[in-house]
């Protein structure tokens, strides 16, 4: 079956907000058997809602929409639709008494007016519960196509899929059930994996895809079969034999964060962390610190400025290394692992990380390069690495090279 999403609001046009439903949808369409064609972002002008909605109904069985649904007079999802249709909105009284429900389990006792509007419906369509807001969604039946209309916040729309749109675009493809395995990798570049495992790619079922992703490259393979245990067993041969070519660069799984892999691994050996990072801005910190269970392992980080600033104290100096950043510059290996050896001190842990600044060296071969430092009562390991891009995309790529390279030393014992 052909897909089509289709984005609906001016404020995705002027780039004021970044259109993520388009690729939620895009993902769980394509779980469910159906291969999405188009993809378009529209405004608020009844003409174009016109132009895109009945362009999708001649050429696509399975269309999704989000955006237009609220209660003001820019939110024209409904009017195109019956436009398009030729039909004619009526205010359903049932659907009146639920949304005056909701406004009163919010403390509100009349509902303003201008929301009777989303209780409009037309007869080729029937309500999507919304469990979420106000705004119920429309599933629309014309000539073998399914118009699915669902409101714009994104926790809104997760929830009306999995309950209700998810099962009947899988009761239409007959896709049965759909299994996921993400693999994430580090230390390799997309190019790299391509040549060992390219060989693996352009089946269906399996389906292997490889993304980039600032915690490294990404593999995903989609399996279907008619029940999980069948799919499972057309997904464990190819991950095993991914698993065999580059198992060492396999970090994580599915939902796995690089800060809670680290964690896990250090609860397990009873160890703790503490860091001084003048290379990731606190980025470093910063993820760690989502990570659920992190306070039983993660002792804290100093965060130093880069350049002439470690020197302005005795305390900053000392952390960076003291007489080894005079010697030997602020970008070294030396720099990095007193870095590593005070951040254990300071912070009273059993694995202390230092990361020094990127490089400013005009040599190409050191410009961006940081330093990433390890060390426990029992040993050291340094690593290296660089990010030459714009800083809103090197720090997070630093911190996750730092959170990902100290999971392998540690899972490795490797300090």
């Amino acid at each position: 079956m052909n897909g089509e999403i289709i984005t609906i609001g001016r404020e995705l046009l002027m780039g004021e907000i970044v259109d993520t439903n388009a690729s939620y949808f895009a993902q769980e369409l394509a779980n469910a058997g159906v291969t999405v064609r188009w993809s378009s972002q529209v405004g608020d002008d009844i003409e174009h809602l016109h132009e895109v909605i009945g362009r999708a109904l001649d050429r696509s069985q399975v269309i999704i929409t989000s955006g237009g649904l609220g209660p003001t007079s820019d939110d024209l999802s409904r009017e195109a639709v019956a436009g398009v249709l030729g039909e004619e909105l009526r205010v359903d009284s049932e659907m009146v008494a639920w949304i005056e429900g909701v406004f009163r389990e919010r403390g509100v006792t009349e509902m303003p007016k201008t929301n009777i509007k989303q209780a409009n419906i037309i007869p080729s369509a029937t309500f999507l519960p919304n469990p979420g807001g106000t705004a119920p969604g429309w599933w629309v039946k014309r000539n073998g196509s399914h118009i699915f209309m669902t409101p714009g916040p994104p926790r809104e729309i997760k929830r009306m899929w999995a309950n209700h749109i998810g099962p009947a675009v899988r009761d239409m493809t007959g896709a049965g059930v759909v299994h996921t395995r993400i693999l994430r990798t580090a230390g390799m570049t997309e190019g790299g994996i391509d040549e060992v495992l390219g060989d693996l790619f352009g089946t269906e079922n399996p389906y292997l895809g490889i993304y980039a992703h600032v915690d490294g490259i990404q593999l995903r393979i989609i399996s279907r079969a008619a029940t999980d245990k069948e799919a499972r067993s057309i997904t464990d041969p190819l991950e095993t034999e991914i698993r065999r070519r580059i198992g060492s660069a396999i970090w994580g799984a599915d939902d796995d964060s690089a800060a809670t892999r680290l964690g896990e691994l250090l609860i397990d050996a009873e160890m703790t962390v503490g860091v001084v990072d003048s290379g990731t801005g606190g980025t470093l910190a910063s993820l760690i610190s989502r990570a659920a269970g992190h306070e039983r392992w993660f002792r804290g980080s100093m965060i130093t400025g880069p350049g002439g600033a470690p020197l302005a104290t005795p305390l900053l100096e000392s952390m960076l290394g003291g007489p080894a950043g005079r010697t030997t510059g602020t970008v070294s290996e030396a720099a990095a692992v007193q870095m590593a050896v005070n951040a254990r001190q300071l912070m009273g842990a059993d694995l202390g990380i230092g990361i020094t600044p990127p490089s400013s060296e005009d040599d190409e071969q050191m410009k961006g390069t940081i330093f990433v430092a390890f060390a426990t009562s029992s040993g050291k390991k340094v690593v290296r690495s660089r990010f030459y891009q714009p800083p809103d995309r090197a720090l997070p790529r630093a911190a996750m090279f730092a959170l990902t390279e100290a999971a392998k030393a540690i899972a490795g014992d490797e300090v």
